[in-house]
């Protein structure tokens, strides 16, 4: 009996090795990839192939989103990146606003929120990048946070709804009791500080981050540009909401994606694209402190 359980000793610690220097080596398989823009690199920490695909596709996917950034975003100014993923905007508007400004990256989904510490903390510029693992919305409370998919990289996971941005009902993986909070509140309780720009890109449920920062939108500390991904889903409630709140849509731009779509014949009212809102003329005079 005893030689026995010996055996199965070193059955277990021989098993134990062999695992230990599988995961050794799965850690040797994460990828660092760095991606210039003329003098700027940008470093992502890749452990999934969407996570590999969306570094290396950061300057043509979303080509428009990249000029927006470029054109609008100055140094010392403060930036939303609602929906931030792994970090790929987060990290083109930290290192447009530098050292003085603040980027305020809000990811829910979990594996997605690691890989943005990851990136922002390889990135070094996170004494002025603020992630925050909080799920946006129109009201606070507890909702369910439906995994689509729990993979880094991943996208199309919803709050409080198991329809995806495409408007296709799914079976979450899992689901998260997590906590919702409105722009408003956050900014009242002093957790973040009023931006200059905004991006809001949370497959189909923007309009109800919208409306989460309504006062926000009407105040004197107003953003001075707004970019909303416009899907289906509430579309025509975006366009009269903001309008409501003083703002007109400027330049709109698709994806790659939706380019690829357009081309193919798709109707263009079927096609998901990001438009940039910006406050009317008569409300741009507002001081900012």
């Amino acid at each position: 009996m005893a030689a026995l359980q010996r055996i199965k000793g070193k059955l277990l610690r021989y098993r134990g090795k062999i695992l230990r220097s599988r995961l050794r080596w799965r850690e040797r398989l994460v990828k660092h990839v760095a991606v210039r823009d003329g003098d700027e690199r940008y470093v992502f920490r890749c452990e999934s192939a969407i996570e590999l695909w969306r570094a290396e596709t950061l300057f043509s996917k979303e080509e428009g989103t990249v000029k927006w950034i470029r054109d609008a975003v100055r140094p010392g100014e403060t930036f939303y990146d609602v929906g931030a993923n792994i970090g790929l905007y987060t990290l083109l508007a930290a290192r447009r606003v530098g050292p003085g400004g603040r980027v305020y990256a809000f990811e829910p989904h979990v594996p997605n929120f690691v890989s943005l510490l990851h990136n922002v903390g390889l990135n070094r510029v996170d004494a002025w990048v603020v992630p925050l693992c909080v799920a946006l919305h129109d009201r606070e409370g507890f909702f369910d946070f439906h995994y689509r998919s729990v993979v880094a990289g991943s996208s199309m996971s919803q709050l409080d709804c198991r329809v995806d941005g495409d408007e296709v009902g799914f079976q979450p993986m899992v689901s998260e009791r997590k906590l919702g909070m409105t722009v408003d509140r956050l900014i009242e309780n002093a957790a973040i500080g009023p931006p200059h720009h905004i991006k809001i890109d949370v497959d189909g449920n923007e309009f109800l981050v919208l409306k989460g920062m309504q006062r926000l939108l009407t105040s004197a500390y107003r953003p001075t540009s707004l970019q909303v991904e416009i899907n289906l889903r509430y579309k025509a409630e975006i366009f009269a909401f903001l309008e409501e709140c003083g703002y007109n849509q400027g330049v709109r731009h698709d994806t790659h994606q939706g380019k690829a779509l357009l081309a193919s014949g798709s109707d263009p009212a079927t096609v998901a694209y990001n438009a940039v809102f910006r406050p009317r003329p008569a409300r741009a005079g507002a001081v900012r402190s």
